[in-house]
């Protein structure tokens, strides 16, 4: 990468950084281009030479919270061969991640209760944000499919509907969790276990 190239990089750093620092304190919608520029020390004009929106602000940092949640995610379960076992680690590294963040969590919350208007967004904060779904879906489709394959799993799940009930379902179970001063694992385990015991087939539950 050229100088320049970095330089460029290092103010949207720069820029990213105050922007999550501001929504995790106001939240996104009490913050403004505004503020955000004069905390990252820039002008509005320099602001929306890198950005087209406060959005678009969300979304660059939405997308790399998810390629570094996921990713992290991949490698704690390298080693591991139960499928059933995949999932459940899952619940427990997302609390694990935002449980040292509670403001991080919150910010993810507030950015699925936004429409995506996607004329605000610029193309490569809409690419980064779909591959990381997108990465996110083929990983989870993965693991149920061969949880169905090895008899661990029901062989009736319908694998696209399965991933996605997976997905709402642990994160709204890890919510509460995120934001406790003293978290019960066990408890949380419990409820991770329950919630898989929709994939399970009869005999084994």
């Amino acid at each position: 990468m050229k100088r320049r190239e970095r330089e460029i990089e290092q103010r949207r750093e720069d820029m990213l950084k105050s922007a999550q620092e501001l929504f995790i304190k106001k939240g996104y919608n009490g913050v403004t281009i505004k503020e955000i520029a004069e905390k990252a020390e820039f002008s509005r004009i320099t602001m929306y030479s890198y950005f087209k929106s406060k959005m678009d602000i969300l979304v660059a940092i939405i997308a790399r919270m998810f390629a570094y949640s996921f990713q992290s995610y991949f490698e704690l379960i390298g080693k591991t061969e139960s499928n059933y076992e995949k999932l459940k680690m899952y619940g427990l590294h997302e609390y694990q991640m935002f449980s040292r963040s509670p403001g991080s969590h919150l910010l993810i919350v507030q950015f699925r209760q936004h429409r995506l208007d996607r004329e605000k967004i610029s193309k490569r904060n809409l690419v980064e944000l779909e591959q990381t779904n997108n990465y996110a879906a083929k990983l989870f489709s993965k693991i149920i499919k061969e949880g169905i394959e090895q008899g661990e799993f029901r062989c009736d799940l319908d694998i696209e509907l399965s991933r996605k009930f997976f997905s709402k379902a642990t994160f709204a179970i890890v919510h509460p969790y995120v934001f406790q001063t003293e978290t019960d694992l066990s408890q949380l385990e419990k409820e991770l276990e329950y919630l898989l015991r929709a994939f399970i087939p009869e005999q084994k539950n």
